[in-house]
């Protein structure tokens, strides 16, 4: 009994770190697909806007910049992640 216990013990000691990288990896890519589906979205919602301001609504002015400062949130999401990682000394 106490020798399976020590083998399902070594077992998951081991396995663990790569189960991290593992999942630090899944992480990042997701991240990557978030950033770029957010910039899909801001695209079409630059378009959406724009064909407001086209038809000449009145909040049309206001769509576009909202648009426009959410495009650029969603870029700045990495560099303000990769700040945030440094300065509280992350890895």
């Amino acid at each position: 009994m106490r020798k399976k216990l020590k083998f399902v013990m070594m077992t998951f000691f081991i396995t663990t770190g790569a189960f991290a990288a593992s999942l630090k990896g899944t992480a990042d890519a997701l991240g990557r697909e978030a950033i770029q589906l957010g910039i899909a979205l801001g695209i079409l919602g630059l378009a959406i806007a724009g064909t407001y301001l086209a038809l000449g609504k009145q909040e049309g002015g206001q769509k576009v910049t909202q648009a426009v400062l959410g495009i650029l949130i969603v870029l700045m999401a990495k560099t303000v992640v990769t700040t945030l990682t440094s300065v509280t000394g992350g890895a």
